[in-house]
C-alpha cells in the first residue's frame, strides 16, 4: 500500500529520490527510512512498465519480483502492465523481513510460526507467512503488516498469516493478507488510495476491502461481511458482490454471496446522558452511557477504546437486549472512545453509535472531589488538573484556554469550571463542575497569664474546617484584640498533631487593675485579612494584694438509683423473680401482695431491705404464708448479695454479678433454690434502664406447692430475663415499667414458659409509698392474670 501524499513527499526529501530511481547504493540502506522497518526509496511508475521490470531494475533480477508488493497492493501477473503514474515504495535493497508483527494485545493469545507448535504471543512478535494466531476467550489482538495494513482480531478468532510479498511470482490477483479460520477480523488500511486489504475465509470465499473498517466474521461454515467505511468485493461460489458502506452481506461455504442489505442504524443516545468531560479523583473516573432501544435488536456490542479508530480497544462486550446502558469504573484518566452497535436477529452487526469521553485526574488539598461532576474543596485549597491539549478550561464564565496543572482556591476563588474539547463551541459539549467550598471557622478560649514581665492575654484557637490545609504556610492565622488603649495583634502557633493554635499578648497596665475583670473581644483572621471567627470574653479580675480564702469543691452529686425501689414481688412460686439494678437502693419497707388464684383471692405480707457498701450490695425479702381462700404458696426467704464490677461515669453504665438465695420458712414452703444472674443497667438524665438475666435451680427436693393441691410445684430448673425502665416525672414521683420472661422446665421433663408485664409508681420522700400492679397472659397453672402489690417504706435519699 502506498503511502498518502504527505508521507511520499517525507520521503522523497529524506532519501533525495526524483519520481523514478534507478538501482541504490549502499549508503541508501545504512538506516531504517522514518515509519518503516528498512530503508525504502519511491518509484514514479512509467507507461508500460511492469513488476519484473522494475525488480529487473532495481533488485537486478525479476525473481525479486515479490518485493514490490511488500508496501503496495499491486498485482504483479506475468506481463501485467502497473498503472502510469502510481508511486510506489520500494525496499531500497533486497532484504528479508517478516511479513506482519503483533503491534499490540491483549491477554490470551497465542501464536504458531510456520510447522512448530503454539506458545504465548507477545507485544511486537514478528510474524512470518504461514504463521498462526489465536485469540482465546478474553484474547485481542492487532495485527500490522509492513504495508500498514492492520488486521485487529476479535475473541475467539483464528487466522493464518498469509503475508504481502509471499511468492516470487504472483497470480493477478494480489495474495491475501490472513485467511481467517474462524472467529472475527476487522480490516482496515491506513490510506485510501485504490488499495484494498485481502482476507480469504475457509471454503475459498475471500474478501477485498478497501476500506478503514470491515468486519468479517466467520462462524461455523457462515461468513459475514460488514462494511462501515468504504467498500468491499466479496467472490464465493464463483459469484461476487461489491458491498458499499454501511451494508453487508453473507455466505455459507462455497455458496455465492447473497445481495448486500443495510446494516441496523446507529442506536440513538438518551437525552440525559453523561457529559463528555469528568473528573477522575485519584486518577481513576467512571464511564457511564445509555442509549434508546433499538427496534428488532437482538443485542448489542458495546465497545470502548483510546483511538478515534477504536482499534485499541479496552473493552468489548455483546449485552442482551434489555440492557441499555453502561458503566466503567476505576477508569485512568485519558480520552475514551465509545461506541454502541446493534446486532440484528440476522447477526449483522450494525452501524456505530460513537461518543467521546475525556476524563481528568484531578487532586484538591483540604477537600475532596466527591463525584465526577462536582469539586468539594476548603477555600484554602489547590486544585491539581492533569492537562490534555485535547480540552481547554473556563473559569466562572471566562475565556477558554489550556487547562492549568494547578489553581489556587485561595487566589482566584473559582464558583465553576467548564470543560470542553478544544474549539468546540455547541453548549452541549461543555461540562459544569461547581466548585462548592467548605466550611471554615474558629473558636476561641481566653485566659489571663502571668508572665515573668507580668500578666498576657493568651488565646487558644481551634480551627475548623482546615483538614488537609498548611495552616502555617496557607493561613497564616493571627489573633486581633481589642483592649484598653488600642488593638494588638499576634501570629497563632503551635497546632502540632490537631491540638489548639496559641498566641500571647502583653496587657496593658490599663488591664490590670486589681478587682476590675477585663472584658476583650479577640478576632481571629487569616493572613489576607479575612475573619474567621470572633469572640467575646471576660477575663477575671487581677489578683489583688491579698488572696481570698479556698473554698472547697462541693462534693460530687450522688449516682442516681437504677430502676425502681420497691419492684413487685409477685405471690409464685416461679415469678417471684426481683427486679434489681447493679447497684441496690438503701432502702426498708412492708407492704402486701395479692393475687387470684384457684377458687379465690390470695395475699401475702412481705418485708423487704437493700444497701451497698462502696461496689458490694445485698438484699433482703421474707414473705409470708397466704391468706385467703384460693391456692397460695409458703412462706420463703431469699437472701442475695452483688457486686458493681463497672460504672462508667455517673451510672452511665453498670454491670455487676448477682446471687441469690432462697430458703423455706414453713412447711409447704418451696425447697432450697439458688438463683445465679446477671445485672446491667445505665442512666439518661431523668431515664434509668435495667436488666437482669439470669437462673433458678432448686437445690434440694420438696413437696412445695400451695395447701390443698400442690399444682404450683417448684421447678427443677428455670431461666428468666426481666428488662424495665423507669423514670422520674417530678423530684417525688418515679414511674416505672418491666417486662418478665421465665422458661421452666418441670420434673417429667416438660418445658413451659410464662411472661408478665409490670407497672407502678413511688411516690415520696424519705418517706414513700409505691404502688404496682402486673399482668400475665402466659402464667403458671392456676395463677391468676392479675397481681396487684402496695408498699410502704424509708429510703435514703428522694429520686
Amino acid at each position: 500500500m502506498a503511502p498518502s501524499n504527505g508521507q511520499s513527499v517525507a520521503v522523497a526529501v529524506l532519501l533525495g529520490c526524483a519520481s523514478h530511481v534507478g538501482h541504490v547504493g549502499a549508503s541508501s540502506a545504512a538506516e531504517p527510512t522514518p515509519g518503516y522497518p528498512e530503508a525504502v526509496i519511491q518509484w514514479g511508475v512509467q507507461g508500460g512498465e511492469t513488476c519484473d521490470h522494475i525488480a529487473d531494475v532495481l533488485y537486478g533480477s525479476s525473481r525479486h519480483v515479490g518485493l514490490i508488493q511488500r508496501y503496495n497492493r499491486v498485482a504483479c501477473g506475468p506481463g501485467t502492465t502497473l498503472a502510469e503514474g502510481l508511486t510506489l515504495v520500494l525496499p531500497a535493497e533486497v532484504t528479508s523481513i517478516p511479513d506482519a508483527k503483533i503491534r499490540s494485545m491483549h491477554p490470551d493469545v497465542r501464536a504458531r510460526p510456520a510447522g512448530e507448535g503454539w506458545s504465548p504471543a507477545t507485544p511486537g512478535m514478528p510474524l512470518l507467512t504461514n504463521s498462526s494466531v489465536n485469540t482465546l476467550d478474553e484474547g485481542r489482538a492487532d495485527i500490522e503488516f509492513v504495508d500498514r495494513t492492520r488486521v485487529l482480531l476479535a475473541p475467539n478468532t483464528l487466522v493464518v498469516i498469509y503475508g504481502t510479498a509471499s511468492r516470487t511470482r504472483v497470480s493477478k490477483t494480489p495474495p491475501a493478507a490472513v485467511e481467517l479460520a474462524d472467529g472475527e477480523v476487522k480490516a482496515a488500511l491506513a490510506a485510501l488510495r485504490g488499495q484494498s486489504v485481502e482476507v480469504a475465509t475457509g471454503g475459498g470465499g475471500r474478501v477485498s476491502a478497501s476500506s478503514r473498517d470491515t468486519v468479517v466474521q466467520r462462524r461455523g461454515e457462515r461468513t459475514t461481511v460488514a462494511v462501515f467505511d468504504g467498500k468491499a468485493g466479496v467472490s464465493s461460489g464463483g459469484s461476487s458482490v461489491v458491498v458499499p458502506k454501511d451494508h453487508g452481506t453473507r455466505f455459507a461455504d462455497r455458496s455465492p454471496p447473497a445481495r448486500p442489505r443495510p446494516l441496523p442504524p446507529p442506536p440513538a443516545w438518551a437525552t440525559a446522558d453523561a457529559a463528555p468531560v469528568a473528573l477522575a479523583p485519584g486518577g481513576l473516573g467512571v464511564l457511564s452511557a445509555s442509549w434508546q432501544p433499538a427496534p428488532g435488536a437482538a443485542g448489542y456490542r458495546v465497545e470502548v477504546a483510546r483511538d478515534p479508530e477504536l482499534n485499541d480497544l479496552i473493552v468489548r462486550e455483546e449485552v442482551k437486549p434489555d440492557v441499555v446502558s453502561f458503566r466503567a469504573e476505576k477508569m485512568p484518566a485519558g480520552a475514551y472512545f465509545l461506541r454502541v452497535r446493534v446486532i440484528d436477529r440476522e447477526e449483522y452487526l450494525g452501524v456505530g453509535a460513537v461518543r467521546t469521553f475525556h476524563l481528568v485526574a484531578a487532586r484538591v488539598s483540604g477537600g475532596v472531589v466527591p463525584a465526577a461532576r462536582e469539586i468539594t474543596a476548603s477555600p484554602y485549597g489547590v486544585l491539581e488538573l492533569t492537562p490534555t491539549p485535547a480540552l481547554e478550561l473556563s473559569l466562572d464564565g471566562g475565556p477558554f484556554g489550556p487547562i492549568p496543572e494547578r489553581i489556587d482556591l485561595l487566589q482566584r476563588a473559582p464558583r465553576e469550571l467548564r470543560l470542553r474539547e478544544r474549539g468546540s463551541a455547541a453548549p452541549a459539549a461543555v461540562t459544569s463542575l461547581p466548585v462548592r467550598y467548605t466550611k471554615v471557622g474558629a473558636a476561641v478560649r481566653a485566659a489571663r497569664v502571668a508572665t515573668a514581665d507580668g500578666q498576657a492575654l493568651e488565646a487558644r484557637v481551634e480551627l475548623e474546617g482546615f483538614a488537609g490545609i498548611d495552616v502555617a504556610q496557607r493561613v497564616a492565622p493571627r489573633i486581633f484584640a481589642h483592649l484598653p488603649g488600642g488593638v494588638r495583634s499576634a501570629a497563632l502557633t503551635g497546632g502540632e498533631r490537631g491540638g489548639a493554635l496559641v498566641a500571647r499578648i502583653p496587657l496593658p497596665r490599663e488591664a490590670m487593675r486589681p478587682g476590675e475583670p477585663l472584658r476583650v473581644r479577640i478576632d481571629v483572621a487569616d493572613g489576607r485579612g479575612g475573619v474567621l471567627g470572633t469572640s467575646d470574653a471576660e477575663l477575671p479580675a487581677a489578683p489583688g494584694p491579698a488572696r481570698a480564702p479556698l473554698r472547697a469543691s462541693p462534693a460530687p452529686p450522688a449516682a442516681p438509683v437504677l430502676g425502681a425501689y420497691l419492684p413487685l414481688l409477685p405471690v409464685s412460686v416461679a415469678a417471684d423473680v426481683l427486679w434489681l439494678g447493679p447497684t441496690p437502693p438503701a432502702v426498708v419497707a412492708v407492704g402486701a401482695a395479692a393475687v387470684r388464684s384457684g377458687d379465690g383471692w390470695v395475699a401475702a405480707g412481705q418485708v423487704r431491705a437493700s444497701g451497698a457498701v462502696g461496689p458490694l450490695g445485698f438484699d433482703i425479702s421474707l414473705r409470708s404464708n397466704p391468706a385467703g381462700d384460693g391456692e397460695g404458696v409458703g412462706s420463703a426467704g431469699w437472701i442475695g448479695a452483688r457486686y458493681r464490677a463497672l460504672r462508667l461515669g455517673r451510672s452511665e453504665l453498670e454491670l455487676g454479678p448477682t446471687l441469690r438465695l432462697g430458703v423455706p420458712l414453713a412447711d409447704g414452703s418451696p425447697p432450697v433454690r439458688v438463683e445465679p444472674g446477671i445485672a446491667l443497667g445505665g442512666a439518661a438524665g431523668r431515664l434509668t434502664w435495667v436488666v437482669d438475666l439470669g437462673a433458678r435451680l432448686r437445690a434440694a427436693s420438696g413437696d412445695g406447692g400451695a395447701a390443698g393441691g400442690g399444682e404450683l410445684t417448684p421447678s427443677a430448673a428455670q431461666g428468666f430475663l426481666l428488662a424495665g425502665v423507669a423514670a422520674d416525672a417530678a423530684p417525688w414521683l418515679r414511674l416505672h415499667s418491666a417486662l418478665d420472661l421465665h422458661l421452666v422446665q418441670r420434673d417429667d421433663a416438660a418445658n413451659d414458659g410464662f411472661a408478665g408485664l409490670s407497672a407502678g409508681a413511688e411516690a415520696g420522700g424519705a418517706l414513700f409509698g409505691a404502688l404496682s400492679v402486673r399482668v400475665s397472659p402466659w402464667r403458671e397453672a392456676g395463677e391468676g392474670p392479675v397481681t396487684a402489690q402496695i408498699a410502704v417504706g424509708f429510703r435514703e435519699a428522694s429520686p
